[in-house]
């Protein structure tokens, strides 16, 4: 549609927009004790927030090598489901030759609950951001990284939990260094953690 033809519609259309406006706030008015309703078992509340710490290792792509770390995460459960997850990784420990990485990621969880309600099988994609520091002070990188992962959360009580990670990290724009091909890197590990739910 043209600009002209928006203005020229502007005045007929202007009328209409209150209408629709009244329309949509007494549809949600009349909707809304279904909305609000418990869907959910009363055992389930509204959203949660855990936070956590972990100790981490995995492989880089360094013949052989592996280096661990530590690292906090959060997750937002919005659902009984469905989670959002934030976490970093401080990759210090064990690198060959003075070799480091972090990482800073964000994304979104599925939650599958067995028939006992304290284990909770989860995916996970997360997105963000992978820093290296190459063994022998070759380089330094910063690079786009995508993860899939999944592990399990062990509810000991309502307030504490144990959480065993696995995460297989994609770094496609590394080393990015000139005359070095970018084949792309892909540290992967398990993280072992426990978690507290906040009040």
């Amino acid at each position: 549609m043209s600009i002209f033809r928006l203005l020229a519609c502007r005045q007929q259309c202007l009328p209409i927009v209150p209408l629709l406006l009244f329309a949509v706030l007494t549809l949600l008015t009349a909707l809304a004790p279904r909305l609000i309703a418990q869907a959910a078992p009363a055992a389930i509340r509204g959203a949660t927030i855990w936070v956590g710490g972990t100790y981490s290792n995995f492989q880089t792509d360094f013949e052989g090598n592996r280096i661990g770390g530590l690292g906090v995460y959060t997750d937002l459960n919005l659902s009984p489901h469905w989670s959002a997850e934030a976490e970093t990784h401080w990759f210090r420990l064990g690198g060959y030759r003075g070799q480091t990485a972090s990482n800073y990621l964000a994304g979104g969880r599925y939650r599958l609950f067995l028939p006992n309600d304290r284990i909770f099988l989860y995916a996970k994609l997360l997105i963000g951001s992978g820093v290296m520091t190459y063994p022998s002070d070759i380089g330094h990188g910063s690079y786009f990284a995508y993860v899939p992962g999944g592990g399990v959360d062990f509810h000991i009580s309502d307030r504490v939990s144990w959480r065993l990670d696995y995460e297989y990290q994609l770094w496609p724009g590394a080393p990015g260094f000139p005359g070095i091909p970018s084949h792309g890197l892909t540290p992967n590990g398990i993280s072992l953690g426990a978690a507290w739910r906040l009040p």
